[in-house]
């Protein structure tokens, strides 16, 4: 173990460090930029977010990590920082235009700094999550990532939508941040400690998880907390309406950031500490994942609004993201590989169809329906659409069936082939409201009147992209081909 002074432990702490300088500069420059407080916040916060990363990359770790007392760095810990410094960089550059007037019917954010700053603050606390060895430190990190989001949330205050969204949030968020305390309590009470050492050693020493009363208590509530920030069932219904009332921007990050750190936890946790009582476990993540998988495709089905369709698609992606949980002994080195190449994909698709929908969202409500006519209206950005929706739905040779495929194999270590079928099922379904999407995309604009929609809510002005836009496009589409089709990165995750 280091000491808190030793050139490893600074070198491995000094991206966190870093990010949470970030986070406090980026909230003092609405003070020393006057003009154009939006562009130069966010150039601020894409330059140090990309510092953070090469930091990340540079790290010179030794094969089992670096830790001092609660707090940990290992090669695995620094995947899953890039993968949340991607997510927030990502994010960032996608907000850029909602600062500007005109380039959304729900109105433009204020207060960059704010919104950048509190962006930063919970990515801090992401980072700070997946370090965590003890619980103490994962309740603090899992509490910095969640707060901010909040706030995030409500950050149109004349936007009703926005402010009630906030609200809902914030409520159903105390609750289940009551669940994670009260599940944390039950387990200090089992083992004695708040370090995961001894939590793992009285988990280990019990014939099964029924066997110890605390223990099981405090499993159920952590598994509750962390299902909300995962939006699994039964602990999804707060999805639609968030997403649907935040800022665009916002809906991308807690649809691929925030989801990232939920599964993060659920990995720190249940891949960790809590990993060997697997047969109880394996049963409630199977059963989790059926529910969620039921709940997002039939959910999916009925929607027209195009946040709300993405909040029951991320619940039927986080219960695909389930079955990496069922594996049994010996998949945790598997179901962490899977879990995080599929997150990679995963946010990778939904950005490229967040992309979309803000560009559309700026002449149109973000509808289904107003997605007719995007081949005619922006040739590119119907591509992009149907790679995005190909690679969720798992289409080879797409990024998305290979994660899939990752996912399933998992379940498949430990005999869970009936889960594999409803996943199955729920991938063949998925097809159907995916492809939705895409038959509005390249629906003739002139049957539009004839398929029901007033010819006002159909536009015909072409989309045009900034070279920018053009570039973002591009590598997003690249991406989700190359992801699929070269294991590099697979490798690179596997290696760490």
């Amino acid at each position: 173990m280091s000491t808190p002074f030793s050139t490893p432990f600074l070198s491995a702490f000094l991206p966190d460090l870093a990010l949470l300088v970030l986070a406090l500069v980026v909230l003092t420059t609405e003070i020393v930029f006057r003009k154009h407080q939006a562009r130069w916040t966010a150039r601020v916060a894409v330059a140090g977010l990309a510092a953070v990363l090469i930091l990340l990359a540079a790290l010179p770790l030794p094969s089992g990590g670096v830790a001092y007392a609660g707090y940990q760095v290992t090669r695995s810990v620094v995947v899953w920082k890039q993968l949340f410094a991607l997510a927030t960089l990502a994010t960032i550059l996608l907000s850029r235009s909602y600062f500007r007037n005109g380039h959304s019917l729900r109105g433009a954010l204020a207060n960059p700094g704010a919104f950048y700053g509190l962006l930063l603050f919970s990515t801090t606390g992401m980072f700070a999550l997946v370090s965590a060895r003890d619980l103490l430190t994962f309740y603090i990190g899992l509490e910095l990532a969640t707060l901010p989001l909040y706030a995030l949330t409500a950050l149109q205050p004349r936007n009703a939508g926005s402010i009630e969204a906030g609200s809902k949030y914030m409520l159903m968020g105390a609750f289940a941040s009551a669940l994670s305390l009260f599940g944390i309590s039950f387990l200090y009470g089992a083992a004695g400690s708040l370090g995961f050492d001894a939590l793992a050693k009285v988990a280990s020493a019990q014939p099964s998880l029924s066997a110890q009363p605390f223990l099981l208590a405090g499993v159920l509530m952590l598994l509750g907390s962390l299902g909300f920030k995962l939006a699994m069932v039964p602990f999804q219904m707060w999805a639609p309406d968030v997403y649907e009332g935040a800022p665009t921007a916002v809906t991308a990050f807690l649809s691929t950031g925030s989801k990232a750190a939920a599964v993060a936890a659920t990995t720190t946790l249940f891949l960790g500490p809590l990993n060997l009582p697997r047969i109880d476990l394996g049963a409630i993540f199977a059963l989790a994942a059926v529910l969620s998988l039921l709940a997002g495709t039939l959910g999916a089905m009925r929607q027209s609004n195009l946040r709300r369709f993405i909040a029951y698609s991320s619940i039927a992606q986080a219960g695909y993201m389930l079955m990496a949980f069922t594996g049994g002994e010996g998949s945790e080195a598997a179901a962490r590989i899977a879990l995080q190449y599929n997150l990679l994909v995963y946010g990778t698709a939904s950005f490229a169809l967040f992309f979309v929908v803000s560009l559309v969202g700026r002449s149109a409500p973000e509808t289904i329906p107003s997605l007719r006519g995007l081949s005619a209206r922006s040739p590119a950005l119907a591509a992009l659409l149907a790679l995005s929706l190909f690679s969720l739905i798992g289409i080879p040779p797409l990024a998305g069936f290979l994660g899939k495929f990752l996912l399933f194999a998992v379940a498949a270590r430990n005999g869970h082939y009936t889960l594999i079928f409803i996943g199955a099922l729920a991938v063949a379904l998925s097809f159907y409201y995916y492809m939705r999407l895409l038959k509005e995309a390249y629906q003739p604009v002139q049957t539009a009147e004839n398929r029901g929609a007033p010819a006002s809510a159909v536009p015909l002005s072409p989309i045009r992209l900034s070279l920018a836009g053009k570039c973002a496009a591009a590598l997003l589409a690249i991406l989700l081909v190359v992801l699929g089709t070269c294991p590099g990165m697979l490798n690179f995750i596997a290696s760490r």
